[in-house]
């Protein structure tokens, strides 16, 4: 009985070991994290990179970077109010959808080229 309450002492003993350790990592890791932005930051200034030369711009960018062949489709619609805009394709979206219900025309917000 004397050995069992040793063994779960020692196994205790471990767990908070390795809890400290977990925690030293983890603090590590936020440390290094930081150093990463600054100098991701910083080569984004020195070499005046955008959002699109990394291939952050907007949804699904880093698809087509990666090999996706599908054409961009310019926008059709615009809301003047927030100036979101929407290409005619896929389910309308909801700025659009409530204009409609309020009583305007789809045809009042295309983009006039």
């Amino acid at each position: 009985m004397q050995k069992s309450n040793e063994l779960q002492q020692q196994i205790n003993e471990f767990e908070a070991k390795l809890n400290d350790l977990r925690k030293q990592q983890d603090f590590e890791r936020k440390g290094e994290r930081a150093e990463a932005v600054t100098a991701a930051k910083e080569l984004i200034k020195n070499y005046d990179l955008t959002a699109s030369d990394l291939g952050l711009a907007g949804k699904g960018a880093i698809k087509r970077i990666s090999g996706d062949k599908r054409n961009v489709v310019a926008p059709k619609y615009q809301d003047p109010e927030s100036g979101k805009t929407w290409t005619g394709r896929g389910k309308s979206p909801a700025w659009l959808s409530a204009k409609m219900s309020a009583g305007q025309d789809k045809q009042e917000f295309l983009i006039k080229s």
